[in-house]
């Protein structure tokens, strides 16, 4: 296994000790269970992994279903834990001796079955063909309380003291005498369904079904605002202000969407709000476009509720909303500025961040530390805890540590991290992990040409950005051609209100395929949504033109060009 691992790994890494440790402790387990049964042409899966998915499934089984004769396959979540308990206030978060609080590990192989349900071709539509087990092999009544968590086909659980019952489970789902590899082809050549842009996602939140299978962090910190929501909210005692900090592709999306439609299902008024204007107009749009004609109207003024901007808070009155979800909260200002900003609401002068704690009687922030992008954005977890004391309101925060953008290569973020990051620190160089291509090209028409092939051969998508470092002047019914690399000249994408034939609005830049003739910003959140506001639209391949020859230098209150 050991070997297989290696020429399967993309750089030929070798696994750590902690899981040839568990494979010699977890694995003979299920390999016992199958031999006793019979189901010797059973064929397993060994660290089953998509991009999508938060760490890797230990077991698939994959094989003939017994009574339909259907594909069938089996997910193992295999633990060995000793003892365990389920905190008081979040059902599926779970105390097993280590420092952070574990997902409940039913809803672990819940989450995961979910998932390849909605991700691969053969499973999409066909969910009985799929099931999912955890068998927690060292413990017995030292876990009685994860069994309070109600199972379904895609999640149960089981203990040393069940293992008949397990067993029973996986005859029921396996036949004898039949060879697995048929079925395990299928799913390792299965195709793959995209996860929803941003815009696609949130325009599903009237959907019954889960928009998006949430994993591990996610569901803990999904989970902890929905029940303090069902007890009432600040109702039920101090204000709670719920903080979750993710870097890019960890979820923090997904934990939106998913609390704003759950939420809505239930009946609670919850509202959506954020410091990008392209970010809600297309969260607007995308409401309006997915509405039955002759209810578009309704639709629109309905949105432009559901969907506000930070600096509308200030106007609303204490606690009127129940739920207020903060997306891109490091972008809160330090204070409500603007023509749409009430004279009484500045002359109040409260800290935009306190505006936002105020008006919710549960408010959610969604951050990441390293994304605020101009001098007065001052949204950080140190921050917003600050505020939230000032405010008398308890906190916490939530870290998500996942990868789930980038083709999900850890890597990329973290070396991309080091080579852009204001610390004294150097990046070492690229390193192919298998996911993600980095190219430096000799010429801008070179990569240009790479991508345009790209687009031509296999559907692509695909877009250019650079610094913000060249001249931006007023439109007058043109695109101005102001970035210039020698010979090569491309025009700034248009803003938002600029009417022209074949050019998309900024708001639109990163997702129209029009707009691959024309340069966005990646210092300029209002022209390049697809970056750093809505990071998860962004293309298949993009050409970066480093702002080699100035520098900009943010300051607390103004920019400074060197």
């Amino acid at each position: 296994m050991i070997n297989e691992y290696v020429q399967s790994h993309p750089n030929k890494k070798q696994p750590n000790k902690g899981l040839i440790a568990s494979w010699d402790h977890n694995l003979p387990e299920v390999i016992h269970v199958l031999v006793a049964l019979g189901l010797h042409s059973v064929e397993a899966l060994i660290e089953y992994s998509t991009p999508g998915m938060a760490g890797d499934a230990d077991v698939i089984l994959a094989g003939q279903h017994p009574t339909t004769e259907d594909l069938s396959y089996v997910v193992i979540e295999l633990k060995q834990w000793h003892k365990a308990v389920v905190s008081s206030t979040n059902p599926i978060a779970v105390d097993a001796g280590y420092d952070k609080p574990k997902l409940h590990p039913v809803r672990q192989v819940q989450r995961y079955c979910e998932y390849l349900v909605q991700h691969l071709a053969p499973l999409r539509g066909a969910r009985q063909r799929i099931a999912g087990v955890a068998l927690l092999h060292n413990a017995s009544h030292e876990v009685d309380s994860l069994f309070d968590l109600p199972k379904n086909d895609h999640g149960r659980l089981y203990t040393r003291d069940r293992l008949g019952e397990f067993k029973a489970f996986i005859a029921s789902r396996l036949a004898r005498g039949f060879s697995g590899s048929h079925a395990a082809d299928v799913l390792c050549q299965a195709q793959q369904y995209e996860a929803p842009s941003s815009s696609e996602a949130f325009s599903r939140v009237g959907s019954p079904h889960p928009v998006f299978a949430l994993q591990k962090e996610q569901e803990i910190a999904f989970q902890e605002v929905r029940q303090k929501v069902r007890a009432g909210g600040s109702k039920s005692g101090r204000k709670k202000v719920v903080i979750i900090q993710g870097g890019p592709g960890s979820g923090k999306t997904a934990v939106a969407v998913e609390l704003l439609r759950s939420l809505k299902q239930e009946g609670h008024h919850v509202v959506h709000a954020s410091g990008s204007r392209s970010f809600t107009s297309n969260l607007r749009q995308a409401a309006v476009d997915t509405a039955p004609y002759g209810k578009r109207g309704a639709v629109a003024k309905q949105a432009r509720k559901d969907y506000r901007y930070f600096q509308q808070s200030g106007e609303l009155e204490e606690n009127s909303l129940e739920v207020l979800i903060c997306d891109e909260a490091h972008r809160v200002r330090e204070k409500s500025d603007g023509r749409d900003v009430k004279r009484w609401v500045k002359e109040r002068g409260l800290p935009q961040a306190d505006e936002l704690i105020r008006v919710a009687e549960m408010p959610v922030f969604l951050l990441d530390d390293w994304q605020s992008l101009r001098p007065d954005e001052v949204g950080t977890v140190d921050y917003l805890v600050e505020r939230a004391i000032a405010c008398g309101c308890d906190y916490e925060v939530v870290e998500l540590p996942g990868m789930f953008r980038a083709e999900g290569s850890i890597a990329f973020r973290e070396w991309v991290t080091k080579l852009l990051s204001l610390k004294a620190t150097s990046a070492p160089a690229w390193v192919p992990d298998g996911r993600i291509d980095v190219r430096l090209a000799e010429s801008p028409e070179d990569m240009e040409t790479f991508l345009m092939e790209r687009m031509e051969k296999d559907g692509s998508r695909a877009h250019m950005t650079a610094g913000f470092c060249w001249e931006w002047t007023p439109l007058d019914g043109r695109l101005r051609v102001e970035v210039q690399i020698g010979d090569w000249h491309r025009p700034w994408n248009a803003k938002d209100g600029v009417q022209l034939d074949n050019v998309p609005e900024s708001s639109q830049w990163a997702t129209d395929p029009r707009g691959f003739g024309q340069i966005g910003c990646h210092s300029r959140p209002s022209v390049c949504p697809g970056l750093h506001c809505r990071p998860s639209i962004v293309s298949d391949h993009c050409l970066v033109l480093p702002s080699a020859c100035r520098r900009i230098i943010s300051r607390r209150s103004s920019w400074s060009q060197i």
